[in-house]
């Protein structure tokens, strides 16, 4: 079977990551962050020194699409902050950022876990601990309902770009997101 880190090398057209949660306990990043906080200046992500932006540079090398939702909720996280300082260097990149306020969304997208769309063809649902450590990813077979998210929230968010991060949540100028579609969410295995 394959596994969430070998699709970025093999889908075809278009990975797209539903990113909801509003603090995560990234390892490799905790320096950084701790620089961030202390009001520091943080260093530019690059090939050399970033996996990630080498993994979406290597995507755009061969003409597919990478991209992302960022839900936003308030009061905003340091994590939340920490993590738009450091977006430009994926949009540099080649990867399409978008942000959605979570104001935006019925309650029930709480429910919803990140994950990664590929292709439209295949979902991994990415597990995370209270603190928002990394447990791991599970693929998921029923794909139709997380298609429908990605097309629920698309034409919704603001291109990163567009978008002023601050501590005051937009006064909403149109209707909410309705509930996303029912899931199957892979539990948490110990």
């Amino acid at each position: 079977m394959t596994t969430l880190a070998q699709m970025y090398g093999t889908f075809r057209h278009t990975a797209w990551r539903y990113e909801g949660r509003d603090t995560y306990a990234v390892t490799g990043e905790e320096e950084r962050l701790a620089t961030f906080l202390r009001g520091g200046v943080l260093p530019r992500k690059t090939r050399e020194n970033n996996g990630w932006i080498a993994t979406v540079e290597d995507i755009r090398a061969r003409q597919a699409r990478i991209g992302r939702v960022r839900v936003v909720g308030h009061p905003l996280t340091d994590y939340t902050r920490f993590e738009f300082a450091a977006y430009p260097d994926n949009v540099r990149a080649g990867e399409d950022v978008a942000v959605i306020e979570r104001a935006l969304l019925a309650p029930e997208w709480d429910r919803v876990p990140d994950f990664w769309l590929f292709d439209d063809e295949t979902v991994f649902v990415q597990l995370f601990d209270a603190e928002g450590a990394f447990l791991g990813a599970e693929q998921v077979e029923d794909v139709a309902p997380f298609v429908e998210i990605r097309r629920l929230l698309q034409d919704r968010a603001t291109p990163l770009s567009q978008y002023d991060l601050d501590d005051i949540p937009r006064q909403r100028v149109d209707s909410p997101i309705g509930p996303p579609p029912g899931l199957q969410i892979p539990a948490i295995q110990s």
